[in-house]
């Protein structure tokens, strides 16, 4: 077998499962549950904590444009940024 081919894969399947998270914590942004329903109190602090190191960093990147906005596009900006980083990914170890 292709040994680049296997990381490429094992790359993918960990980028598209956080790309599942990330759709999860927009599910949770928008679904206003009660702090102390379960959902709350057990799936989300992980979802929080897994997601903010990304979110972060791209929510100060998008401050100037977003100033009076409700809406949080950090989510949308972090799954554009992980899809470029698939495809990048993609041509550089297999061609």
């Amino acid at each position: 077998m292709y040994p680049a081919l296997s990381v490429v894969r094992l790359i993918e399947i960990a980028l598209s499962a956080y790309t599942i998270i990330l759709f999860a914590r927009a599910l949770l942004s928008w679904v206003q549950l009660s702090p102390f329903h379960p959902i709350m109190r057990r799936i989300a602090p992980p979802i929080y904590m897994v997601t903010e190191p990304l979110l972060t960093p791209i929510r100060r990147a998008l401050a100037p444009y977003q100033r009076n906005s409700p809406l949080d596009f950090s989510i949308l900006a972090a799954i554009l940024l992980i899809e470029i980083v698939r495809r990048l990914l993609w041509r550089l170890l297999v061609g």
